[in-house]
């Protein structure tokens, strides 16, 4: 009777053995398979943001591409206009109208470049560059102010001066912006 307790305890005892063990292995199988599907969820949303990210880098290309004729264009004139004032200009008249024509070709980027579509990354981007427009047109405003005053000695050219600094700091901060997003997609090359 003894022998058969024994061997009652020692096959209850391997079973138990064998139940645990068991356990151990599905719990083991388990972390395993929770670790694998983790690891194919990161893949597939790493997958996910490439694929976002390709198709965000082919948007700002495309902005790219087609801003770029429109602010070519805009640089041009500007220039053609800087150039007629510094060597062309023999009245007052004639540095209202140019300084007009400067202001209306900002006012045409400006315009231009509002009904574009901006790609999301471009967001900060977009806003700088507006303000920057933006300021460029007052800076012109108060540049036909003071053509405008007839007393030019006696003018205030403080706030012009504030205007200058601030429309500068708003160009660098727009082309910083633009060079960081574009290093960002791997777009180096468009800078």
């Amino acid at each position: 009777m003894m022998k058969k307790v024994k061997i009652i305890l020692i096959a209850v005892t391997a079973v138990i053995i064998i139940l645990v063990g068991y356990n151990i292995f599905l719990v083991e199988y388990q972390k395993a398979e929770a670790r694998r599907q983790a690891e194919q969820a990161a893949r597939i949303e790493r997958e996910a943001l490439d694929k976002i990210k390709s198709w965000e880098a082919r948007e700002i290309v495309e902005f790219d591409q087609e801003y770029r004729k429109i602010e070519d264009k805009f640089i041009e004139e500007a220039g053609e206009l800087s150039e007629k004032v510094n060597l062309q200009v023999s009245s007052i008249g004639e540095l209202k109208e140019l300084t007009t024509q400067r202001m209306n070709a900002s006012k045409g980027l400006k315009d231009k470049l509002s009904r574009m579509d901006i790609p999301r990354p471009l967001g900060d981007y977009y806003k700088l560059e507006m303000e920057f427009l933006e300021s460029d047109i007052d800076k012109m405003a108060l540049i036909l102010d003071y053509y405008n005053s007839g007393n030019y000695s006696a003018y205030d050219d403080s706030d012009l001066e504030e205007l200058y600094k601030n429309n500068n700091l708003l160009f660098l901060k727009a082309q910083q912006e633009m060079q960081r997003v574009y290093k960002e997609y791997g777009l180096e090359d468009l800078l």
